[in-house]
């Protein structure tokens, strides 16, 4: 059975359709920011331009805004040619009251916001089957090496009585089946199976971020120097998304892990990326999720949350606690007065256990609390 995309009253067997419907309602939304089309003679005006092609829509939307305008348009005719008998025949306009035209206005506007919400809506569900699809290859790369590996039993049961033989082929069928992702990686690149198609398709990524009751569950990818702020407005495929993408700051060395690895994603209001994270705020959500799990392409490791704060970019040349500068200490005072400066603006009335020599990840993301908020989060990796 195929796929119904649908907006409002309207549906669409083809995601083209449904592209191109939202495209009309964008410009739609356009024009009615930018003109009144009550206003004599504004409806009569942009029905001409449709039909004379200077304003084009593709879609069943922009079709049924058109029959909107005509019948304004022949709404405003009537009213134009009504005669009216006082004593001699006049030509009176109707009149329309302050209240109408508000009225007509919130209407239309109303009605472009639902739509527009609509495609907000599947657009979120489609990221989030991108990222399904993103972790069923995941599941699928480990049900795969699992495979070889039983693979590798037959082959070894068989050849029992060849042992110095089936000794050596079994080694390098191991090789085979657990490492073919590997030997077609750079030189010194080893992924963990389950992340190798991943970081094939964008050797950007860098591993998964999990933490459970939340809807945090992502590939977190590596920014880089060059385009720093790629995925802020990228996805796991580099196509543009609103959404952006979860990433690693990229001053970052996941590799060799940096004292703190700090990690940032979009305040959604769906709740999307980071959009989680506000729940912190509330001590006893984070009583009750502690734990994140951040997997890198070569380690999996867990991290407890000890510190929940809130701070702001401080504006160049201003004086401040710059948190998101802090990436490696250097030496055990630098760290004790990081350690210092997180206490302070801890919001949770508990103490933060962390000492020298400790890994940290840090969680940020916006938040309106003040201007150029931040919410952040500090957790210490723990022993697996």
């Amino acid at each position: 059975m195929s796929r119904v995309y649908c907006i409002g009253k309207f549906q669409f067997d083809s995601y083209e359709e449904y592209q191109a419907a939202l495209d009309d309602i964008e410009k739609i939304r356009y024009i009615s920011k930018k003109m009144d089309i009550n206003e004599p003679g504004v409806a009569q005006r942009l029905y001409s331009l449709i039909r004379e092609g200077k304003i084009i829509f593709r879609s069943v939307v922009g079709d049924d805004y058109l029959l909107y305008l005509s019948d304004m348009v022949a709404e405003d005719y009537k009213v134009i040619s009504r005669p009216s008998f006082t004593g001699h025949i006049t030509h009176k306009l109707k009149r329309v009251s302050p209240g109408q035209v508000i009225g007509a206005i919130c209407m239309a506007g109303a009605v472009v916001c639902f739509l527009v919400f609509l495609g907000s809506e599947y657009h979120d569900q489609q990221k989030i089957r991108e990222l399904e699809k993103l972790k069923n290859d995941q599941e699928i790369s480990v049900a795969s090496d699992w495979l070889s590996a039983k693979f590798i039993e037959v082959i070894r049961e068989d050849k029992e009585e060849e042992p110095l033989l089936a000794q050596t082929e079994t080694v390098e069928n191991e090789k085979y089946g657990a490492n073919l992702a590997q030997e077609e990686l750079p030189e010194g690149v080893w992924v963990l199976p389950e992340y190798q198609k991943l970081y094939e398709q964008n050797s950007d990524f860098a591993g998964w971020i999990t933490i459970e009751g939340t809807q945090i569950d992502y590939p977190v990818m590596q920014a880089v120097a060059e385009s720093r702020d790629f995925y802020l407005d990228h996805n796991f495929d580099g196509k543009e998304d609103i959404n952006g993408s979860i990433f690693l700051d990229s001053r970052n060395n996941f590799e060799d892990q940096d004292d703190n690895l700090i990690v940032y994603g979009h305040n959604m209001k769906s709740g999307m990326m980071f959009g989680s994270l506000k729940e912190y705020l509330d001590p006893s959500f984070w009583r009750e999720h502690k734990t994140i799990n951040f997997n890198t392409i070569y380690e999996k490791a867990e991290y407890e949350i000890v510190a929940v704060c809130l701070s702001k970019v401080a504006d160049e040349g201003e004086k401040g606690f710059r948190y998101y500068d802090f990436i490696n200490a250097g030496n055990k005072e630098n760290f004790n007065h990081y350690i210092e400066k997180i206490k302070g603006m801890n919001i949770l009335d508990e103490d933060i256990n962390i000492s020298y020599g400790d890994k940290l990840l840090t969680l940020s993301t916006c938040n309106n609390y003040t201007e150029d908020g931040r919410l952040f989060l500090v957790a210490k990796k723990c022993s697996l």
